[in-house]
């Protein structure tokens, strides 16, 4: 009797992990804590990116042609301001009067799942 009761046990116990490893299977590898910090590190500087985009564009009547433009023609010096938690160089195209910016995040490819972008574009843009 108590072997059937421990075998009871033993499924319902394998019938709750199996779905749980599943689900956890699943989970993006960019969900570690440091991960985790880096993506809120990576938007907090996309937006001051986007500010930095904007004062230049009031400035100069139109958007760098690079993010370097916008480091030399402002007398920026810390030119990590341009890049990600990761270290890597923000992505950034001028289309006309407008721009794309982003971080191609931890897989370091553009236009993947894990591509950080700016918060909200500020007013003006």
């Amino acid at each position: 009797m108590k072997m059937i009761g421990t075998i009871k046990k033993c499924f319902f116990s394998i019938a709750i992990l199996i779905p749980a490893l599943g689900f956890f299977s699943n989970c993006s590898p960019a969900s570690t804590p440091k991960d985790n910090v880096n993506v809120l590190i990576t938007k907090d500087g996309l937006k001051n990116v986007e500010i930095a985009l904007e004062l230049y564009r009031r400035e100069f009547g139109e958007y760098p042609e690079t993010l370097e433009e916008l480091l030399i023609k402002k007398g920026i010096t810390k030119k990590n301001i341009i890049e990600d938690a990761w270290g890597r160089k923000y992505y950034y195209l001028k289309i006309n009067d407008s721009y794309t910016l982003f971080s191609v995040g931890k897989d370091k490819k553009a236009h993947t799942q894990d591509d950080i972008h700016p918060p909200d574009k500020p007013n003006g843009t």
